[in-house]
């Protein structure tokens, strides 16, 4: 295999963008509630990871893609020269501001734009940056998006997703409204980026994390994520009728006092490399 069939087989639809910055809207403030309230331990290991590879120096500038909240891009800044936040959704860089604003973080700016569509000589963003993140962000999903990342920057890229991941309650919800199992879509990311940085002359580490998490909402909220994810995985020709309808029932059959628990269990990859 070339670079060609990966760079082929790697492909993003863009007319799915407004959707997606629908989606993250949706649960932003789900997002950065849940950045306040977990202990840390998982940003605090990437903190360590990049430190130790001396890339969150004084001087550095540095990219965070998909920076949602704010929750690594105001660590970094913490530790940095200066750093630039960049995500698809308007009600992510507001909490992201916000959230500068409350911890006196001063060296920081916000960017609005899908990762996807953004040119890089346009902001002058060719060999800026000492580091290129992207944490579990959808926005890396082509090589184009993947390889700008190395044209991005001059010094390393860092890029996590998941490679497992079972939603117990979403699987089961999926196989209840359209009768069949999900089809899985884990671990592609991981699989075409090593690939493709591979065979681009890059020598990516990679380094497996295992996590459990626990999710839980209103059964109002509940229904509008479920159906969103439902309705996105399932891209058959045929409609399922009263899928919304069928969604609201079940998940009210599992609701305790009015919230749905999703307890997830996955296993996430970190790739970094040098420039």
């Amino acid at each position: 295999m070339n670079i060609d069939y990966f760079a082929e087989a790697w492909k993003k639809d863009l007319s799915e963008l407004a959707a997606t910055q629908e989606f993250w809207n949706m649960r932003a403030d789900e997002f950065n509630q849940h950045g306040r309230s977990e202990d840390g331990n998982r940003s605090q290991q990437v903190i360590e990871f990049l430190a130790d590879r001396n890339v969150l120096t004084a001087n550095a500038e540095i990219l965070d893609i998909g920076c949602g909240p704010g929750r690594y891009t105001l660590e970094f800044a913490k530790r940095a020269k200066q750093v630039t936040g960049l995500d698809i959704s308007p009600n992510m860089l507001k909490h992201a501001t916000e959230n500068a604003r409350q911890q006196a973080v001063d060296n920081v700016r916000f960017e609005l734009s899908p990762w996807e569509t953004l040119t890089l000589e346009e902001h002058g963003w060719e060999t800026k940056y000492d580091l290129v993140f992207a944490s579990m962000c959808p926005g890396i999903s082509s090589s184009d998006s993947l390889l700008k990342m190395c044209r991005a920057s001059k010094g390393a890229c860092f890029l996590s997703s998941f490679v497992e991941r079972e939603d117990e309650l979403r699987d089961r919800l999926y196989q209840a409204v359209y009768g069949q199992e999900p089809a899985n879509r884990w671990g592609k990311t991981i699989y075409y980026a090593f690939n493709l940085l591979w065979l681009s002359g890059y020598y990516p580490e990679v380094t497996y994390h295992d996590n459990e998490f626990e999710h839980a909402w209103p059964l109002t909220k509940a229904v509008e994520l479920y159906s969103h994810q439902l309705k996105h995985m399932h891209k058959a020709t045929q409609t399922v009728e009263g899928i919304d309808e069928k969604i609201t029932e079940y998940l009210d059959s599992l609701a305790v006092d009015g919230i749905v628990t999703e307890k997830v269990r996955s296993k996430t990859a970190w790739l970094y490399w040098r420039l």
